[in-house]
């Protein structure tokens, strides 16, 4: 239990959610990892919102579901994000996954975003899906949070916001000048 313990630890620190080590890693103690999280089963494929709610993931969605999100950016978002489209490419064994994509569906909950406008997909640890949904989107990292109007792609999140999930999202729906943590990769 123990050497199992101590690869995941390091697998995790070298590899996060990404394909190559994330720049900057935080240290993850025995105690933030339990037998419980280990089994949890991977999801894959398009999933309704409540499939990351429910248990046996409910315990990291309602903990990182909590974020507070600055009440002036959201005025704007909310107007900005009209007609907008949101897919997620997450996965549901990733701690920035399991940090990020419950603060976003609470930023998007507090501006009564309509729920039908987001796709949310979970994807493998290789960052594929069975049926291929990820095929030419360049899914490297998750979470990846994609905006969309229309057909076209305004502009990604990629595993953690710049500046915070509000006024990331309001940069690339406005049309400002966005770039994501591993744009110049």
């Amino acid at each position: 239990m123990k050497s199992t313990l101590l690869i995941l630890l390091v697998s995790t620190l070298l590899f996060a959610c990404g394909n190559e080590k994330k720049q900057e890693t935080e240290a993850i103690t025995e105690t933030e990892v339990s037998s419980e999280e280990e089994k949890l089963p991977i999801l894959l494929g398009k999933q309704e919102i409540t499939a990351i709610k429910s248990a046996p993931y409910s315990s990291w969605f309602m903990e990182n579901y909590k974020y507070s999100p600055n009440q002036k950016v959201l005025g704007s978002l909310k107007e900005a994000l009209e007609g907008k489209k949101i897919t997620i490419f997450m996965g549901t064994w990733c701690s920035d996954s399991q940090l990020q994509v419950p603060a976003l569906l609470s930023v998007l909950d507090a501006i009564k975003y309509d729920n039908s406008n987001i796709t949310l997909i979970t994807m493998s640890e290789d960052k594929d899906t069975p049926e291929n949904l990820e095929e030419g989107l360049n899914i490297q990292y998750v979470p990846t949070i994609i905006l969309y109007d229309g057909e076209s792609e305004m502009g990604r999140i990629v595993e953690y916001p710049v500046e915070s999930l509000e006024a990331d999202l309001l940069a690339i729906a406005t049309g400002k000048e966005y770039k994501h943590s591993y744009a110049d990769e």
